[in-house]
């Protein structure tokens, strides 16, 4: 009987808990898929958010909503009183940062979303040449939901290795650990599309400069490793030794490389002054040539696997003089210096004004592991 008490009280107290919960059905909330944030005069900022259209009657797959406010939190609470249905965070994919917002810092914003249990951790981050609401806003005649197209353009090209992730949870990782800055990619719109034109390079969470989708592969190349990457790149003909005949005689030579692989390693070689010695192998197959050069000839293939190896590594050691000269460690040198050397108690002002005076040694091992179609 006692038992029969018991199962009787415990199934009243599940019915009662269960109808006090907030009962949130898809047609009910309105769904935040994308955000962005731009600065206003003083501390306001402008928020833009991208709702999907839950209701199978609207011509729209999307709507904006965008107001002024001082936090993130407090732009919601407003978004809520123009929106017929309570704002959800929970499928939030992409949070973009305007050039005016990027310039100033973004922590608190990022931070925000982190704090947020509703929200992914895998939440894409990128930053915006330009106004952010402004690429929400604008009306696509290629496509209907934009921040759909952002999610999927920048998950596109980190599963095919063109940029380096960037998560919420890997640039706050980078932006908290000491020894590493992180980098975001940079959006633009051009010609009724949003194209990936860069990265941006920051300095804790400030934009301070900003590179090419080829220098993004270098960054890539020296901080992590290739699987399965793809590249495009010119080489010198030589001033010595040539590749191509008089006749056909050019500067530069077109190169495509894929199914590449690498690895790098970073090696602390001196404490004072500081020295790195930087070695990165990797292979990958010739795709694809713009000239008529004899690859059955194994002559030609040394060449051309001389060529490449000079061509990167003058890449990766110009790139490291620019990151040098904005004061952004995106390579993480600094990680490398602080693992090295036991107690040393570096801080990111310490490292920030060592990394500007670091010297590294490149060293680039490649190898053509075999050749493909040749034009």
């Amino acid at each position: 009987m006692k038992k029969v008490k018991r199962f009787i009280m415990g199934s009243l107290i599940l019915s009662l808990l269960t109808s006090c919960a907030d009962v949130k059905t898809l047609e009910q909330m309105g769904l935040i898929t994308t955000v962005g944030y731009d600065s206003m005069d003083g501390e306001t900022i402008h928020t833009t958010m991208l709702i999907l259209e839950t209701d199978p009657q609207s011509m729209e797959s999307s709507n904006v909503i965008s107001n002024d406010s001082l936090t993130s939190k407090g732009a919601r609470i407003k978004a809520n009183l123009k929106s017929p249905k309570k704002l959800a965070s929970g499928q939030l994919r992409v949070a973009l940062y305007g050039m005016g917002v990027a310039k100033s810092g973004f922590i608190n914003l990022a931070d925000t979303l982190a704090r947020d249990h509703a929200i992914s951790d895998l939440t894409y981050l990128a930053v915006v040449d330009g106004e952010a609401g402004e690429i929400l806003e604008h009306k696509y005649e290629q496509f209907a939901d934009a921040g759909q197209y952002i999610f999927k353009e920048i998950e596109q090209n980190i599963k095919g290795e063109t940029i380096p992730s960037p998560t919420l949870h890997e640039i706050l990782h980078k932006y908290y650990s000491v020894g590493i800055d992180p980098s975001l990619p940079l959006l633009k719109l051009k010609d009724d599309m949003i194209t990936i034109i860069g990265m941006a390079i920051l300095k804790d969470d400030k934009l301070v400069g900003s590179i090419t989708p080829e220098q993004a592969f270098y960054v890539k190349l020296v901080n992590d490793h290739y699987d399965a990457g793809n590249f495009e790149m010119t080489i010198q003909n030589g001033n010595g030794k040539k590749l191509l005949k008089k006749e056909e005689e050019s500067e530069l030579i077109g190169i495509s490389l894929d199914t590449i692989k690498s690895k790098s390693l970073i090696t602390l070689t001196k404490e004072k002054p500081v020295e790195f010695d930087l070695k990165i192998k990797l292979n990958a197959r010739l795709q694809e040539i713009n000239k008529s050069i004899d690859l059955n000839d194994s002559k030609n293939l040394d060449l051309l696997d001389e060529r490449i190896k000079k061509e990167m590594t003058k890449k990766v050691e110009e790139l490291i003089q620019y990151c040098q000269s904005v004061d952004s460690d995106v390579f993480g040198f600094g990680e490398v210096y602080r693992s090295s050397v036991p107690h040393s108690g570096l801080t990111k002002k310490e490292w920030h004004s060592m990394y500007k005076d670091i010297k590294v040694n490149v060293s680039i091992d490649f190898d053509i592991v075999r050749t493909g179609v040749v034009e």
